[in-house]
């Protein structure tokens, strides 16, 4: 991988979303995405196009294929001249081929790939949004006791929906895992803002870790927990910069998301437990996170 630059390009952000960028270079780019809106709206657009080609050919990837093709592979790769490249979604990149430095030569290449692959990106991308409008814009429950939620036209409930969406299903939904807790507090600190990371083991939530994602004006902090079953819960955090609006939680499929405000912050708890379970891990994420630091 060539060194990293002052000048941050399409490659650059392919690179990002694939996972290729040493701390360093990966921190460069992603202050950079805080800069400019429309890149930072690209590389959520690439992760979502990711995570909805994994959900929809991650089953048949795991089918065992006939003896006659599994024969054809095993005789193609012996002809073979070159390795055959497998894994992540290089975006029509070649395996052993330096990264294109042209934007222009980067543009021809994705145009071309989406003329392949356009109609499954329409029918994936058309599905997760419909998902997350119906779950994140469904119909109003009872109150809950306490944090409230906020309305979801101001936009904390709908960025968490969204990253819910992307991260939870992932194989590897964090950056930092719960053995790295204190990396992952230092990470939230420097890019978030806000550090502390609950303990809700007292709802039956173990925590897997959590990352950066990005937020409804900067860069937010995204936990998630796992509970026993393997029901995933999702806290979302960054800095508030809406007025708090009168209660109204989301709930739908299932899913529930309860906003509350603490510390100049906004957070959203979204999740697939009962709306009870639900209510009592926000309330005690809400306490953990106003509690005076000793």
């Amino acid at each position: 991988m060539s060194p990293p630059s002052t000048f941050v390009d399409e490659t650059d952000l392919h690179a990002l979303v694939d996972g290729e960028l040493d701390p360093d270079h990966r921190r460069r780019v992603e202050d950079h995405l805080l800069l400019h809106p429309g890149d930072a709206a690209l590389v959520e657009d690439w992760r979502r196009q990711n995570a909805a080609l994994r959900a929809a050919f991650e089953p048949i990837a795991l089918e065992t294929p006939p003896l006659s093709l599994r024969t054809a592979a095993t005789r193609a790769a012996a002809q073979s001249q070159g390795p055959i490249e497998t894994g992540a979604t290089h975006w029509g990149r070649p395996s052993g081929t330096p990264r294109p430095r042209r934007i222009e030569d980067l543009r021809v290449r994705q145009r071309r790939q989406a003329a392949l692959i356009s109609a499954l990106l329409l029918v994936s991308g058309l599905a997760l949004a419909g998902l997350a409008a119906f779950v994140f814009a469904g119909g109003r429950s009872e109150a809950p006791r306490a944090p409230a939620p906020t309305a979801f036209s101001q936009g904390y409930v709908s960025r968490a929906g969204l990253t819910y969406a992307t991260y939870t299903v992932d194989a590897h939904p964090v950056e930092f895992d719960a053995t790295r807790r204190d990396e992952l507090a230092d990470r939230l600190k420097t890019r978030v803002g806000f550090s502390r990371i609950p303990d809700l083991s007292a709802q039956d939530l173990r925590l897997l870790g959590g990352r950066i994602v990005p937020g409804v004006s900067g860069p937010a902090g995204f936990l998630i927990y796992e509970r026993a079953d393997g029901g995933r819960v999702g806290l979302y955090f960054e800095r508030a910069v809406f007025a708090a609006a009168p209660p109204a939680p989301r709930g739908g499929f299932g899913v529930t998301a309860i906003e509350w405000r603490a510390a100049d912050f906004a957070f959203v708890l979204v999740g697939p437990l009962p709306p009870d379970a639900m209510q009592a891990a926000a309330e005690r994420a809400a306490a953990l996170v106003t509690t005076p630091t000793p």
